[in-house]
């Protein structure tokens, strides 16, 4: 194990106090017990964040994705397209039919 700053503080505290070979089990000791509960507390929130990722799986499943919503405006704006033409043509058709009927009233 690497000894950083505050170890080498705490077993010169320690040393003094209850000797050198007490001093490295008591560091030793905190180190072990810091690192498995830090390791009990990584295992907690890796068990959170998958609960946590399948329920927003659950919640978004059906939500439509990009692809899915560019093709249905695609699809829409053709089918705009297709009612724009059509409602042109019998626009034109009325008006041709209007000028026939005017050139019969006419003559």
């Amino acid at each position: 194990m690497t000894l950083n700053i505050t170890d080498i503080e705490l077993f010169a505290l320690l040393k003094a106090k209850i000797g050198e070979k007490e001093a490295t089990a008591v560091i030793n000791y905190v180190k072990q017990e810091t690192a498995a509960a830090a390791s009990k507390t990584h295992e907690y929130f890796n068990k959170d964040i998958a609960n946590l990722q399948s329920h927003v799986d659950e919640k978004f499943k059906d939500m439509a994705t990009k692809d899915f919503v560019q093709k249905e405006i695609s699809n829409s704006k053709a089918d705009m397209m297709r009612a724009m033409y059509i409602t042109s043509f019998i626009q034109i058709l009325s008006i041709i039919g209007g000028i026939l009927a005017l050139a019969k009233f006419i003559k």
